[in-house]
Parts: structure tokens; sequence; C-alpha cells
């Protein structure tokens, strides 16, 4: 379905890359609210299910900050989802050795066995997604896709 029929606009838009933008969003939207769907069955939030799958896959130390840094979000909502977690015996942060002002997070056995119950069942919500996409349409669209932020982080 075109974007100009889906948000119900009167007309065509003019502007393709505008255009190209509103699709984007709005796709992304979609997404979100889709792994939403799947991870409040589990008590989590999307914020709370990526910080699983981040640190699940992480070969080293890292601190909210490091962690902060891959998941693009500020430090203070590190904090809170980390603060989530950690209430929910998921996540531990352990203090750094000669650093009172740093921690390094980790999962607990109970974060681990989770995320390895529920991104299987996400990773078949996206094959379901994107079933109708070819794999070289996908490399397609995020080769497109790096280009653009590359460009957003050039003139940012």
């Amino acid at each position: 379905m075109s974007i100009t029929t889906e948000l119900g606009l009167d007309r065509p838009m003019e502007d393709v890359r505008h255009e190209t933008v509103l699709n984007i969003v709005r796709t992304a939207t979609l997404l979100s609210q889709l792994g939403g769907v799947l991870f409040r069955q589990f008590g989590l939030t999307e914020a709370q299910f990526n910080v699983l799958f981040a640190l699940k896959f992480k070969e080293r130390e890292w601190t909210q900050s490091d962690l902060g840094k891959r998941l693009v979000v500020t430090r203070a909502s590190v904090t809170s989802v980390l603060d989530k977690l950690e209430e929910k015996g998921l996540v531990q942060r352990e203090a750094v050795p000669n650093n009172r002002r740093i921690y390094h997070v980790n999962l607990t056995a109970k974060g681990r066995a989770l995320v390895d119950k529920v991104e299987p069942l996400y990773r078949e919500s996206i094959y379901r997604t994107l079933a109708d996409i070819s794999e070289k349409d996908c490399r397609t669209l995020i080769h497109s896709l790096e280009r653009v932020r590359a460009k957003c982080i050039d003139t940012g």
C-alpha cells in the first residue's frame, strides 16, 4: 500500500525524497509496534529486549556507557532500562575495581534463558514480515540505509 493511501492523503506526494523518509519512519514504527506485541507477552519492552539481545552477543565486558553507544540511547535511558531489568533479575551490574562510578553489565542466567526463548520468536516474526522481500533486495535496502545514515552523520 502506498504511503499516500496508508496516511489518507488527498493527493500523491510531490517530493520523492520526503515520501522516502515518511516510508522509512512509518515502516520503522510499524515494525516497532509488531515487536512490542511480542515482547509484552514476556513482560518486556522493546528497549529491554534490545538490551538483553545486545548483551547476549557481547564478547568482552561492557559498561553502561558502552551499552548506550550500541543502542543509541541516552545515558539516563540506559540507566532506567537497566534498573527495570535488574529488578526482574535479568541483568546484573558489577562494580569495576578501582572505579566506583562505572559498572559492567551482564546477563544473569534468567536473562539469558529469557532472551534465548524470545529471540527465535522475534526472528520468526521478522521472517514472516519480510517474506516477500528477497535476500538480494534486503541487502540493497541495507546498503541504501547505510548510505543515508552516513550522510546524517556527516551533516549532523
